[in-house]
């Protein structure tokens, strides 16, 4: 479900990617036959890093594994020499990882040097526990609502654009969890949905999620499933929410919605959808009850009207974002799921993961990865 860039999945393991100027060229003759060079630098924060080790991984359809490993040297560089695939089709993708404060931070997937031609660099970050007092703001959320069949209730899906905005990577702490929120307070049956957080990432407790895995800076899409047993719900808001989307696929029947202003259908794969949306909301709450709307939608103010186009943008970008997620799709995606892959080897072998749960979720990525 999606930023930005490649997301990551799971546990204590992070990518972060980002492009630099060039490193100075190697000589031609400096180099291998048959090979390329893998160079670029580690940053912790703005400063480059003075210490650490450079794990080179490859991955491909069939296998995944580590291919070597250096020390960092002056400036926060690391180079390695890689033999070149003998067919310029291969699917093989280069990706190196670093360690830091016992977490593993990623650099971007590469398929040869020409991929390597403006630089390369493995950003990690300084971690800070969570407190009490630690808020990341929700820029967008879309909550995806569908008659439940057989009635009554609803079926949620429920899709949060969450921010860091502070040069740290936030984990979770003694005193709070990476990164919680309310959901309706009579929700049931809750999961995790395809999005930047992995089904053991979050925890369901009295009404609330509880995400535990680390946040670095930039923004995390954290999507979450659950029932609603009656009709009428109320939608807990938060902390500040820049824009909010409620859709109800049709047909859902008639209701009232108080709290956000009805914006207009949305086509979306083939489904329609009907909209109430709000910027910049306060902590509050959204009530949803059966009944026939009071506001007819040929008198829709003009201010619904207006939000509902600054609003279709930012909503819609998330909302594809996270169908296209679970599906097969581009080669950004193939290449996300093969490089997840390798992490879970990473984490298995660093003793992070246990066995089972290894093995589904290298068998899961694996069977959306063939399709």
């Amino acid at each position: 479900m999606t930023r930005p860039i490649l997301r990551r999945v799971g546990g204590l393991l992070l990518l972060s990617a980002a492009m630099v100027a060039a490193l100075p060229a190697r000589n031609a003759a400096q180099i291998p036959p048959g090979r390329f060079v893998f160079a670029g630098e580690v940053r912790i924060g703005a400063e480059t890093a003075d210490t650490g080790t450079v794990v080179l991984h490859r991955v491909s359809p069939i296998s995944s594994g580590s291919v070597d490993s250096v020390a960092v040297t002056e400036r926060g560089r690391f180079e390695f020499f890689v033999d070149a695939p003998a067919d310029s089709t291969a699917a093989d993708v280069y990706f190196a990882s670093v360690r830091y404060q016992n977490l593993l931070y990623f650099g971007a997937p590469v398929t040869g040097a020409a991929d390597l031609e403006t630089g390369y660099v493995v950003q990690a970050y300084p971690s800070v526990g969570s407190s009490p007092d630690t808020r990341l703001p929700v820029r967008v959320r879309n909550v995806f609502v569908e008659k439940a069949d057989p009635g009554p209730g609803w079926l949620v899906t429920d899709v949060f654009e969450v921010e860091n905005a502070m040069e740290v990577t936030i984990v979770a702490s003694e005193e709070g969890a990476t990164w919680s929120h309310a959901l309706p307070p009579d929700a049931f049956a809750f999961s995790v949905a395809q999005s930047d957080l992995a089904p053991e990432g979050a925890s369901f407790s009295a009404g609330r999620v509880y995400v535990s895995t680390p946040f670095p800076p930039g923004e995390l899409a954290y999507g979450f499933h659950y029932r609603i047993p009656d009709d009428r719900f109320t939608l807990p808001m938060e902390g500040a929410t820049r824009s909010m989307e409620l859709l109800f696929r049709e047909p859902a029947g008639e209701f009232t919605v108080a709290g956000l202003a009805s914006v207009g259908p949305l086509e979306l794969d083939g489904a329609t959808f009907r909209r109430f949306a709000g910027r910049d909301l306060a902590p509050s709450v959204v009530v949803v009850e059966p009944g026939a709307p009071r506001t007819p939608i040929g008198s829709m103010p003009l201010l619904a009207v207006l939000l509902g186009l600054a609003l279709t943008a930012a909503g819609s970008i998330l909302v594809f974002r996270a169908r296209l997620q679970g599906t097969r799709t581009s080669g950004a995606r193939r290449s996300e799921l093969l490089i997840a892959i390798a992490r879970l080897d990473e984490a298995r072998s660093a003793g992070e993961l246990a066995v089972e749960d290894y093995d589904r979720q290298r068998s899961r990525l694996l069977h959306e990865l063939k399709g």
